[in-house]
């Protein structure tokens, strides 16, 4: 497969976890991230059926509002814990998640911080486990995605980014699949080694990745 195509319409996902709720309401989040008739007429009317169902292909496969080129919903979004106290060690296991993932904009969770219980949000990918069919591993699935996020980079940016090789990645798992990637890049051919990341999605009714923004890492 080649690994800068957007099109994945043969891929799809083992699981979508189709539960996931929004973790703004019970963590104090100011915008959600977290946690989708003759002959000829006859003709005619089938070309027109035809048109109808391409444009409602057209529909499905594009992108939403979420997925404009540049939007970085965690952007000007600092974590505000509530102000009164948890319920109970869940919640304060919660509450203690969502703020380490809001520290890197999505882009680290160490497990560690992951509550046990959660069966949702974001979460860090084992990158050499099988991950998508027909038999690609985490790391191959997002090679994908982080070269359509890049193709729209340099496209925009007028730049001659190319990936390296992933260094970690963050899923957001619900009617779809979400990646929030960084990678080591070189900026010309003989450049240096430079950390970026890019956020690209797919959602489960999609046939495209759609790429979000892709950018050199915040030192």
């Amino acid at each position: 497969m080649d690994p800068k195509s957007s099109d994945v319409d043969t891929i799809e996902p083992e699981v979508m976890d189709a539960s996931c709720s929004d973790l703004s309401s019970s963590c104090g989040k100011r915008k959600a991230e977290t946690i989708s008739p003759d002959e000829g007429c006859e003709e005619e009317e089938r070309d027109s059926e035809s048109d109808d169902q391409g444009c409602e292909e057209e529909e499905r496969n594009s992108e939403s509002d979420d997925q404009v080129w540049g939007f970085d919903s965690f952007e000007g979004s600092d974590y505000e814990s509530p102000d009164e106290p948890p319920e109970d060690d869940e919640e304060l296991e919660l509450r203690r998640y969502t703020r380490h993932y809001h520290e890197s904009q999505g882009f680290k969770v160490d497990k560690d911080k992951l509550p046990k219980y959660l069966t949702y949000g974001l979460r860090g990918l084992d990158l050499d486990a099988h991950f998508f069919k027909p038999n690609l591993t985490g790391r191959e699935y997002m090679e994908i995605m982080a070269n359509v996020a890049i193709d729209k980079y340099n496209q925009v940016e007028n730049k001659t980014v190319t990936l390296d090789h992933i260094v970690r990645v963050v899923v957001q798992m619900s009617y779809g699949i979400k990646g929030y990637i960084t990678f080591m890049a070189k900026e010309s051919p003989h450049g240096e080694l430079v950390e970026y990341q890019a956020k690209a999605e797919r959602k489960a009714w999609q046939r495209n990745i759609h790429p979000i923004f892709c950018r050199p890492a915040p030192s």
